[in-house]
């Protein structure tokens, strides 16, 4: 069997028409959900539109730029499900939603379709220059759960959402990482501290507005500067996501290891006398060990 991802193009309007059609009526006989909620938010009758509206060419209304491709069964000729793929997180994203919303049609689960679906649209992740996807699930959902395991997908936690599901946050490397030199610790930094562990990252993740409002404090008074529970907003220094301002624009390490590429401050053979390096070894034995210093 021949299975590929394709952009939808008027020579699939037929075999869209007869998947939604068979989607929208499983989901008011059987209350499936409606995952990828790009291909069902406009009429599909109108295809000129639903072409045009299918997917987000530029941020509006809390929404990010997206992608939406469809599972083709080549053999076939039939449309098995669908991808949208979200080409950066926002804060919703970030803590719900993730970066990838995939489905099945109802006649084609249980098949195995839907880790092949999830495989490929994490090759396209990598194409859009996401080193490290998120995805959310049910955690009732055991089908899903288990396309992501075997996709490498990593859980970070789990939460209770606004209709008392729990669900479930993945983490997938979507391919080798230039900047990476411990696959053991995807979290670690250019400057050798682990982002894993970092109280700023902790309240981002966990959206913990108490924990933003303890590390704004502390990072006052550590700088000398004000900084807001606001700005505390980051997901890791060598990870896709969001950074504080400081860590995206301001770290002298982390722009000086960028510009040489190079994993963390561990591969650059000026490292032993750096002093910019120096103002954060000096202070971390847990850094010296990382960059083997």
């Amino acid at each position: 069997m021949a299975l590929k991802l394709i952009r939808l193009t008027r020579a699939y309007e037929k075999q869209l028409g007869e998947m939604i059609d068979e989607w929208k009526a499983d989901q008011v006989k059987n209350r499936t959900n409606g995952s990828p909620w790009a291909i069902f938010k406009n009429d599909y009758h109108d295809f000129d539109r639903y072409l045009r509206e299918l997917e987000i060419k530029a941020p509006e209304d809390g929404k990010v730029p997206d992608s939406t491709f469809f599972l083709l069964d080549e053999d076939r000729d039939r449309l098995l499900g669908a991808v949208n793929i979200r080409h950066y997180l926002n804060a919703y994203l970030l803590g719900e939603g993730g970066h990838i919303g995939d489905g099945i049609r109802p006649s084609e689960c249980r098949k195995g379709y839907a880790t092949e679906l999830l495989r490929l649209a994490l090759i396209e992740c990598k194409a859009l220059g996401i080193e490290r996807a998120l995805v959310v699930c049910d955690r009732d959902n055991v089908g899903s759960a288990k396309a992501i395991q075997r996709n490498g997908g990593v859980l970070e936690n789990e939460f209770v959402d606004e209709d008392r599901k729990v669900e479930q946050r993945y983490w997938i490397r979507t391919g080798s990482d230039p900047h990476e030199i411990d696959p053991k610790n995807n979290y670690l930094a250019y400057c050798g501290l682990d982002c894993e562990t970092c109280e700023a990252r902790l309240a981002t993740v966990r959206n913990d507005d108490a924990l933003r409002k303890k590390v704004a404090e502390e990072w006052s008074k550590l700088n000398g500067v004000t900084i807001t529970p606001e700005m505390i907003h980051c997901t890791g220094c060598r990870i896709a996501g969001a950074k504080t301002v400081f860590c995206d624009s301001l770290c002298p390490i982390r722009q000086c290891a960028r510009g040489k590429q190079i994993g963390t401050c561990g591969a650059c053979a000026e490292k032993a006398a750096c002093k910019t390096l120096a103002m954060i070894t000096d202070s971390s034995a847990e850094a010296r060990q990382n960059l083997d210093l």
